[in-house]
C-alpha cells in the first residue's frame, strides 16, 4: 500500500526538517507501508523548499512539489492531484507541519482504513481529543466547524471538520471527487473535502487526537496577526457551507415536487379505486400507493437523482425491484394509517388523511431510504 503524507509548508524552515523525519521514522517503523512522502511549499522565501530538496537526494522517497503561493486550499488540491497521478497513492495523509498534530498517530489511523474505513480523521472534538486553542480561537473554530459546518451545511458524518491531519482512501473514494471543482482557496477546503467525500461514501471515523502548541515559527494565515487573510478565510467558509445547504436543498425541492406528482397519482388512483370502482379498502389503498411509488421512481431517477441515474435494462428493473422493497415500509405505513383512518373517520376523510400521511409519515422514509439505498452513490 502506498501512502503519501502531505505536508503542507510556507515559511516552515525550522519545522520542514524535523517533520520530514518524522516520516522517514514513521516509514521505517512501519514497513508494510511504502512511504512517499510530499512538502506541497509555496514557494516560501525562507528556503523551506531548499531543505526538502536536500532531503529528497539522500531519501527518493522524498519529494518537493513547489508552486506560487495560491493559498492552502488549492495547493492541497493541487497536491492531492500529484499524488493521485504521480505517486499512484492507495491512502493520501494530508498534515500541518507544526506538529500541532502529532505525525506519530499516522499508523493510528491507517491501522482504521485496514480495517475498512475510508477517511478516518484525527478528531479533536470527540472523547480523548483536545486543543490548546486560546478563547479567540475557540470561538472562531465554533463559529467555523460548529455552527456553519455541522448545524448550517449539515456535514455530519465528523465532529473535526476543520482540521487538516486524516487518511483518505484513494481508490473508489478520494479519486470519485472532483477536484477540479474544488474552487477553495483557504481553510474551508478541508470541510469542503469532508462533504465531497460524503457524497462517494459514508465509512467515516474518527480517532481522538490532541491539538498541542506550535513547535517553532509563527502561523502564516490563521490568527489576528494576519487579520486579512483570516477574515477572508472566515467569508469562504460562510459562503461555501451555504453552497452546501443550497445544494442539499435544492436536492430536497425536486424530492418534494416529484412527491407531490405522486401524491396527484395517489389521490386520483385512489378515487378511482375506492370511489367509483367500489374496490376494498385496503385494496384501494395499497393500488393507489403502488402506482405513485411507479410515479416516484420514474422521475427520481430521471430528475432529483439524475447525477446518479439508473440506466440499463437489467439494472433498471433490478432496481426498480429493490425501490419496491424500500418502499414496501411506505407502502405498509399508507395502507394501514389510511385503513385505520379511513375506518375511525369515514370514507369522506379519505382525501383529507391522504396528504397527511404523506407529508408526515411517508416522505421522511422515502427520502431517507433514496439516499442510503437506492440511489446512494457506490464506490467504483
Amino acid at each position: 500500500m502506498i501512502v503519501v503524507p502531505i505536508i503542507m509548508t510556507y515559511n516552515e524552515k525550522e519545522n520542514i526538517g524535523p517533520m520530514i523525519e518524522a516520516w522517514l521514522k514513521i516509514a521505517k517503523e512501519n514497513p508494510k507501508y511504502r512511504f512517499e512522502i510530499v512538502d506541497a511549499d509555496g514557494s516560501s522565501p525562507d528556503g523551506t523548499g531548499e531543505i526538502t530538496k536536500s532531503y529528497s537526494e539522500k531519501h527518493k522517497n522524498v519529494h518537493l512539489l513547489s508552486s506560487p503561493r495560491l493559498g492552502m486550499g488549492r495547493e492541497l488540491i493541487n497536491a492531492y492531484k500529484y499524488a493521485i497521478e504521480k505517486l499512484h497513492a492507495d491512502v493520501i495523509i494530508p498534515i500541518d507541519v507544526d506538529f500541532q498534530f502529532d505525525p506519530f498517530l499516522a499508523p493510528k489511523l491507517l491501522q482504521k482504513i485496514d480495517e475498512g474505513y475510508d477517511v478516518v480523521v484525527a478528531s479533536r472534538h470527540v472523547a480523548g481529543g483536545s486543543t490548546n486553542f486560546s478563547p479567540f480561537r475557540k470561538l472562531t473554530n465554533f463559529i467555523s466547524d460548529r455552527f456553519l459546518a455541522y448545524y448550517w451545511a449539515g456535514i455530519k458524518e465528523v465532529k473535526d471538520h476543520a482540521g487538516l491531519f486524516k487518511a483518505i482512501r484513494v481508490k473508489g473514494v478520494l479519486d470519485q471527487v472532483d477536484l477540479e471543482k474544488m474552487d477553495v482557496i483557504g481553510f474551508s477546503v478541508n470541510m469542503k473535502t469532508i462533504y465531497e467525500l460524503s457524497k462517494v461514501t459514508k465509512k467515516f471515523y474518527e480517532v481522538p487526537a490532541v491539538f498541542g502548541k506550535r513547535r517553532a515559527g509563527e502561523e502564516t494565515t490563521v490568527g489576528l496577526k494576519n487579520l486579512k487573510w483570516f477574515i477572508k478565510y472566515i467569508f469562504e467558509t460562510i459562503i461555501q457551507t451555504t453552497k452546501i445547504r443550497l445544494e442539499r436543498s435544492q436536492k430536497f425541492i425536486k424530492f418534494g415536487i416529484v412527491g407531490f406528482i405522486g401524491y396527484l397519482v395517489n389521490a386520483s388512483t385512489l378515487f378511482l379505486f375506492a370511489s367509483l370502482l367500489s374496490f376494498p379498502e385496503w385494496l384501494s389503498w395499497g393500488l393507489s400507493t403502488e402506482l405513485a411509488i411507479i410515479s416516484n421512481f420514474t422521475w427520481n431517477n430521471l430528475w432529483t437523482f439524475k447525477s446518479q441515474k439508473i440506466t440499463g435494462g437489467g439494472n433498471l428493473f433490478k432496481k426498480f425491484l429493490q425501490f419496491n422493497g424500500t418502499s414496501a415500509g411506505a407502502l405498509l405505513i399508507q395502507t394501514t394509517a389510511g385503513t385505520l383512518g379511513t375506518k375511525f373517520f369515514g370514507s369522506q376523510s379519505r382525501q383529507i388523511l391522504l396528504p397527511f400521511i404523506i407529508l408526515f409519515l411517508v416522505l421522511p422514509y422515502n427520502y431517507t431510504m433514496y439516499n442510503l439505498v437506492i440511489w446512494r452513490k457506490k464506490k467504483q
